[in-house]
């Protein structure tokens, strides 16, 4: 893999780990499955994956060293499959992994698809406006100066901002592609990254959905972790990087520590209060009658479906505002030359 360093996205994570499952699920020797899978791969980097998959069955080797070399798996994958090597339950670990990648992908989408109408609307809402101050603006004044009278006030102001846009639309353009190469260009940077990630977790909009994202993915990263077979003490520790949002950063490793402590984990998360208190009831029978990772996975899906309810909610209360602020905008710069114009009409 060399010259591929960035991780697989969450629906290439998806598939690949799916198809493992598959693998040892269907009882085939594993070299014979990998080479089902390589004489099916779509892409080269998808390929030589794989052909190093078979190669490491061939010869014994192991399946999480061959695949941490590839460089473009994520380390909680990489240390949940060494965990489901060790305890021989790899089977069940490409499962939880599929689960787990699938359900962020579904929630990537969402989140993607909800976005996409608001900005269009944000863009349609700036070229409306744009059109109205560089073109019938200009139309306007020039009606004026024939009736001998001059724009003033809040259309004076609004003639000289179209005015400004023509003049330097081309300086404008320019400072917003390079605003959006730059970006584009932090999005791929850890640095950049970290920015945005802050920046989500901050702002009034977006913390409570950032809070909720964290409590999901953690809930069904240690699903899958104690599925692998690892005991809670050890589950919250590899589960732990996984939080992105401080807050709930903050709670696990509250919860962590009162585990280390001797604390029951029901009782730590209980105290801790990362769970929506709707959850505690599920986690509580789960975890007294053994299920622990079904109730923790099941928790997990009710708030992926509370998240996408809330994004909902937010594109439904966008859609409004936006028109609303459209009409209100449109309006200003049509009345602010209407009004005075029919001032000037009525006067001859």
């Amino acid at each position: 893999m060399a010259g591929r360093n960035k991780e697989l996205t969450p629906a290439e994570l998806d598939l690949f780990f799916s198809n493992l499952e598959l693998v040892y699920h269907s009882g085939l020797p594993l070299s014979e499955g990998f080479d089902i899978l390589r004489s099916n791969a779509q892409s080269l980097y998808e390929k030589r994956r794989l052909d190093a998959l078979y190669t490491a069955a061939i010869h014994g080797e192991s399946l999480y060293e061959t695949l941490k070399k590839q460089g473009d798996l994520p380390d909680y994958a990489i240390s949940l499959i060494r965990i489901g090597e060790e305890t021989g339950r790899m089977e069940e670990t490409f499962a939880s992994l599929h689960t787990y990648y699938a359900k962020r992908d579904l929630l990537s989408q969402s989140i993607k698809s909800a976005l996409t109408y608001p900005l269009s609307m944000l863009i349609v809402v700036l070229v409306v406006v744009i059109v109205l101050l560089t073109q019938a603006m200009p139309v306007f004044d020039q009606v004026f100066r024939q009736l001998g009278f001059e724009m003033t006030g809040i259309a004076a102001a609004l003639l000289d901002l179209g005015a400004v846009l023509s003049n330097y639309a081309l300086y404008i353009a320019g400072a917003i592609v390079l605003i959006i190469l730059v970006i584009v260009i932090l999005r791929l940077l850890p640095t950049g990254k970290r920015f945005f990630n802050s920046l989500f977790q901050s702002t009034p909009f977006t913390r409570s959905l950032s809070l909720r994202l964290s409590v999901q993915r953690f809930a069904i990263a240690l699903s899958a972790l104690l599925i692998a077979g690892l005991n809670v003490d050890h589950a919250l520790e590899y589960a732990e990087p996984l939080v992105e949002d401080k807050r709930a950063r903050a709670r696990v490793k509250v919860i962590h520590e009162e585990v280390m402590a001797g604390a029951t984990f029901l009782a730590a998360i209980e105290h801790s209060k990362l769970f929506p208190p709707h959850s505690m009831a599920l986690l509580a029978i789960g975890f007294k009658t053994g299920a622990d990772s079904v109730a923790l996975e099941q928790v997990g899906e009710q708030i992926t479906l509370e998240t996408e309810h809330s994004i909902e909610n937010l594109v439904a209360a966008i859609e409004p505002t936006l028109v609303a602020i459209m009409c209100l905008l449109v309006g200003v710069i049509l009345l602010s030359v209407m009004l005075p114009l029919l001032g000037v009409l009525t006067g001859f």
